[in-house]
């Protein structure tokens, strides 16, 4: 029986959305076990890195707290290949990012937050940025982490997104790449049950685009593939609006709206799983899955 369930992921995967995914598969597993505990370690955001590092301290945590790894189950939604984090505690390079975030036009999440979504300054410090949207960060440093390098100025992180020579090319892959099976492989050394999904479907396309790549090829044969449901979701939930997988990319989020309309499939931003389709997505493909596959 499943004691304790850990979730991972992006926005996707927010534990505080009581009508996500995470928290949609919660209720399934209590209907199997009313004491069930959880821990989502999901942020707005974040990439591979911190996923799995989130992730591997909420098992260390659980293991250490007297559940038995067969009581565990670890189901991750990885997120964009091109996302990046860095811990940063120098007051400096704090400072300078502080000024850089000024000509910033766009929303941003908190940032310098630990491993446990915290942040831990003794009082909340709030930035603006140039459009006027505002976010908190510990002025003491933590975990900086971006999307894609457009909310910082400072070279460090420009150079970054400059090495390959795409946005998802093969280094940034191999990145990712690399925090899916160090996750995967802790998990089968300590016996604990884990499940990989993506949020969108060019992540794990682009592994399988590069998979003959020799920093790429030696991850790829350690994916446990009975684990991993390849599909994204963001893609899945466009069938029930009856666009086609490989067209769903192309649409504009004012014209997904429109689609959408009276129907919440998506969420009011035109991009984000909304209330309806994160309940088929976990009622029609997860939970089958785990089901199927005997992990629960």
């Amino acid at each position: 029986m499943i004691k304790h369930l850990i979730t991972g992921g992006c926005s996707f995967s927010f534990g505080k959305d009581i009508s996500g995914w995470t928290a949609n598969l919660t209720n399934l597993l209590k209907e199997k076990n009313i004491n069930l505990t959880y821990e989502h370690t999901g942020y707005l955001s974040q990439g591979q890195e911190l996923i799995q590092k989130k992730v591997m301290l909420a098992i260390i945590d659980a293991l250490d707290n007297g559940f038995n790894p067969d009581e565990i189950l670890v189901v991750v939604m990885w997120s964009g290949t091109s996302r990046k984090a860095w811990y940063i505690d120098n007051p400096n390079i704090i400072q300078k990012m502080k000024v850089g975030w000024k000509k910033f036009q766009g929303g941003m999440s908190s940032q310098f937050l630990d491993l446990k979504n915290n942040n831990t300054s003794k009082e909340p410090n709030f930035f603006e940025t140039f459009n006027g949207t505002k976010f908190d960060y510990n002025p003491y440093g933590g975990w900086y982490f971006t999307v894609d390098g457009s909310d910082c100025t400072l070279d460090f992180v420009k150079d970054y997104y400059m090495i390959d020579a795409n946005t998802n090319g093969v280094g940034k892959v191999h990145l990712s790449l690399e925090n899916i099976v160090t996750l995967q492989n802790f998990c089968k050394l300590h016996k604990v049950k884990i499940v990989h999904q993506f949020f969108m479907d060019n992540v794990f396309k682009s592994i399988e685009d590069n998979k003959n790549h020799q920093i790429i090829n030696y991850l790829y044969r350690q994916l446990d593939f009975n684990l991993l449901i390849k599909d994204g979701m963001f893609e899945h939930i466009h069938s029930y609006l009856n666009v086609e997988r490989e067209k769903s990319i192309f649409i504009s989020h004012d014209e997904r709206k429109l689609l959408d309309a009276g129907r919440n499939y998506f969420d009011s931003d035109g991009f984000h799983p909304g209330k309806y389709g994160a309940k088929l997505y976990c009622e029609n493909v997860l939970f089958p899955f785990l089901t199927n596959k005997k992990l629960i």
